[in-house]
């Protein structure tokens, strides 16, 4: 096969690397979350146990690192610019695609809009020096020791999977905005009826809180994978709506955001004065 250059593997041995490191980046993903929230997260933006952004970032890593592999401070800076700038640009690849945010580091110091910080980038030098000097050497191995055929097979198998799984996702992303988009126009309905009968309820700002609360319940019920995958998701054309069907799927454990966008402040509790 030939070797593309710059990445110096072939396609076939590409894909099984994307493979392999995709797949752990959701169990460092998984791990991290669970020790974060207490509980099981199934993390990505897939429905398969797998984070594309990690494979595609340890390909390019591994390939623009390679000439400075003996340095490892060049490395160690190299790789966490390398990584942070995928980030970032899939962050806002996302958002705009999408109009979601998909993380989100505003409470970390020194972020970028959110999209990136400080933390998170001297975590990806350090997790780079691991990877490049110590593990993938070894998936590089275990990659020529697999059979052509079997890999071939391997390759086919999660080609149509994968393509799929993207349509399915995709499918659920689309679902999602015309729910917040008519959950917003049924919370202005009802905000515009009760401000025209001075606050009372009537008949028909009772029948829009029903079909209000309906809406609710069947987003929760359709879309609880995305939901509990970005905790911190959020929507920048409906972002109260965002917060309704988040604070309805996670009940009591549910903590509203510092701000939505700007749009709502958390109110902090009153510390008791001592008399």
């Amino acid at each position: 096969m030939i070797t593309i250059p710059f990445f110096g593997y072939n396609l076939y041995q590409m894909f099984l690397i994307f493979c392999f490191w995709s797949f752990i980046g959701w169990g460092i993903e998984v791990v991290y979350m669970t020790l974060e929230t207490g509980e099981f997260q199934n993390r990505g933006f897939l429905n398969m146990p797998f984070c594309p952004i990690y494979g595609f970032g340890v390909l390019i890593v591994v390939a623009s690192c390679r000439p400075i592999i003996d340095h490892p401070v060049v490395l160690f800076f190299l790789s966490a610019i390398v990584c942070t700038t995928v980030e970032l640009l899939v962050g806002i690849g996302l958002e705009k695609l999408f109009h979601n945010i998909w993380w989100d580091y505003s409470r970390e110091k020194f972020n970028y809009k959110g999209y990136i910080c400080l933390k998170v980038t001297l975590l990806w030098g350090m997790g780079c020096l691991i990877v490049v000097k110590i593990v993938h050497p070894l998936v590089e191995k275990g990659v020529n020791l697999i059979p052509f055929k079997v890999g071939l097979a391997f390759i086919a198998v999660m080609s149509v999977l994968l393509i799929i799984d993207i349509i399915s996702s995709v499918s659920d992303v689309e679902n999602l905005n015309k729910y917040l988009k008519k959950i917003d126009e049924i919370a202005k309905l009802m905000t515009a009826s009760s401000v025209a009968i001075g606050e009372n309820l009537s008949n028909e700002t009772l029948d829009l809180k029903d079909k209000y609360n309906r809406l609710l319940e069947q987003a929760v019920s359709a879309q609880g994978r995305l939901i509990r995958a970005f905790p911190y998701l959020k929507s920048r054309t409906y972002g109260i709506a965002m917060e309704s069907i988040k604070r309805k799927f996670f009940g009591e454990k549910y903590k509203t955001s510092e701000t939505v966008l700007g749009l709502v402040e958390e109110k902090k509790p009153v510390k008791p004065t001592k008399k």
